[in-house]
């Protein structure tokens, strides 16, 4: 079936297909993904809101299920309020190279027998560099306000990554160098 979308889509597109093609690969780990987040975070709701003894989210939709549609649109068209000594364009850069390493570490993850977004040889390494950028999106985005608060707010966020970051990375490469023994 994939030689027969190959086949249509060279013919179709010839040397753009190539790109059209990682494009569909890449919606279809995204997509997924940021849905199951969503429906994970309605179901954390529903869980507070049962532990509270109230009703939790559940007036949008049959039982609350389109809840994460609504919170996305009122999201989307929410009014983006940027301080006014702040570095506009690094201000909006931060979230950006926040959120991009958390997604495209998801390229290397395999999803069954040899299938995975990009087959490198160096999953884990690649894994453990591309989430490791997370932070400069933090800290450019306290830097970019021009509050010395949110500044150090950020570089206290740092801090603790970097401390979970240099244990994760020892234990990764303490289990891969066992399984490889």
């Amino acid at each position: 079936m994939l030689d027969t979308i190959h086949l249509y889509g060279n013919h179709w597109l010839g040397a753009g297909w190539l790109t059209v093609w990682t494009l569909i690969k890449i919606v279809a780990v995204v997509l997924p993904l940021l849905l199951s987040v969503a429906y994970l975070t309605l179901w954390e709701r529903k869980a507070i809101g049962w532990t509270q003894i109230r009703p939790g989210p559940n007036r949008v939709g049959p039982m609350g299920l389109l809840q994460p549609i609504a919170d996305a649109v009122k999201l989307i068209f929410k009014e983006i309020i940027v301080p006014t000594a702040a570095n506009k364009g690094l201000f909006f850069l931060g979230p950006v190279m926040t959120i991009m390493p958390a997604l495209a570490a998801w390229a290397v993850v395999p999803f069954g027998p040899e299938v995975a977004l990009a087959n490198i040889n160096a999953g884990l390494l690649f894994v453990m560099a591309i989430t490791s950028m997370e932070v400069y999106g933090v800290i450019i985005a306290g830097w970019a306000s021009n509050s010395k608060y949110a500044f150090l707010g950020a570089l206290r966020l740092r801090r603790r990554w970097s401390a979970t970051k240099s244990q994760w990375a020892l234990r990764s490469w303490w289990c891969s160098w066992w399984q490889a023994a």
